[in-house]
């Protein structure tokens, strides 16, 4: 019980006890009742006529509006499938420069250091050229951000790197593919790429590797974005949605509206003011959406929120009626 949402559990049951309250005042359950009875002239609720009619209840139009019971049409919609997939932010190795002394020296200064921004052209430090002793500037051939530093004033420039800088308006977004998703992971799908602090980023995937990762046995997509304000760092984690496959379905209902009952996928289609809980073949799954294959016709009412008091109140009524 301590796992379960009290306020939820009590928010239900107010609910539920006003449609009721509601139903027993306007005659509601037993004229449902009383018309399952008369479906097959018995009346002693134990027969296959009977029972099919149990998953209903009336819900009169002012009760359902004041508990917030929308309904829409049921119709055709594109179903969008995805893949959701991780990865991390890294640097497009074209744009990455290392800066290395021109000639051999001791280094004197050093203005900058790892994080700092840089323009092109701008001095890095300084160098006392061991040839001519004159001192010459170390200067950064591209815009970027200084990822690297391994010099510090007083040591000899050597043939390594002495700084590393990388042009962070376009990176690439390195995912991993696992198992059964590589087949449908292709170059131009469509991907939306979130970062865990909530930002979004729209790009397509240009390139899946050939290889596969000798410990994971993934495969990495590239997603290249472009990152003019700097947003995406590098080292970043990330998750993105791709998109594998669009298609356009006759029927399809929102996910909200969903319930198990009975066993058996439902929505509660309407009918003026009888709700109906009504069995449904699914199919392809995408986004709010899912694709109807049996069960419901295009145009019918269902229920996509607030579903589930619709339910209880069947499901009471049902008790009831057994009792």
């Amino acid at each position: 019980m301590s796992r379960l949402n009290i306020p939820l559990l009590v928010a239900v049951a107010l609910v539920s006890a006003t449609l009721t309250y509601a139903l027993v005042g306007t005659g509601a359950h037993e004229e449902v009742h009383g018309r399952e009875e008369a479906h097959d002239g018995h009346g002693d609720g134990h027969d296959e006529g009977t029972e099919a009619e149990e998953g209903r209840t009336r819900i009169p139009a002012t009760v359902a509006d004041g508990s917030g019971i929308i309904t829409e049409a049921a119709g055709p919609h594109r179903i969008v499938e995805t893949v959701e997939l991780t990865g991390t932010v890294q640097a497009d190795p074209a744009r990455v420069s290392e800066v290395r002394a021109r000639f051999p020296g001791v280094v004197t200064r050093v203005l900058h250091g790892v994080g700092d921004v840089v323009e092109s052209g701008e001095p890095l430090g300084y160098i006392e050229t061991n040839e001519s002793l004159s001192t010459i500037a170390v200067a950064s051939p591209i815009d970027g951000a200084i990822v690297e530093r391994n010099v510090r004033a007083g040591e000899v420039s050597g043939d390594g790197p002495l700084f590393v800088i990388v042009d962070l308006d376009r990176v690439w977004v390195q995912l991993d593919v696992f198992g059964r998703d590589i087949p449908v992971i292709a170059p131009g799908q469509q991907a939306r790429v979130l970062t865990l602090d909530g930002l979004e980023f729209e790009g397509s995937v240009e390139w899946l590797s050939p290889l596969a990762a000798h410990a994971s046995q993934s495969v990495q997509a590239r997603v290249p974005l472009a990152n003019p304000e700097g947003r995406l760092r590098l080292g970043q984690f990330v998750r993105a949605r791709v998109v594998v496959a669009e298609t356009e379905v006759p029927l399809a209902v929102r996910r909200s509206a969903l319930q198990r009952f009975e066993g058996s996928d439902v929505v509660y289609v309407r009918d003026g003011d009888v709700y109906e809980a009504r069995p449904v073949e699914l199919g392809r799954t995408g986004g709010e959406f899912v694709e109807v294959l049996r069960g419901l016709a295009p145009g019918e009412e269902y229920v996509v929120e607030n579903s589930y008091l619709v339910k209880a109140d069947i499901e009471k009524a049902g008790a009831g009626h057994h009792h």
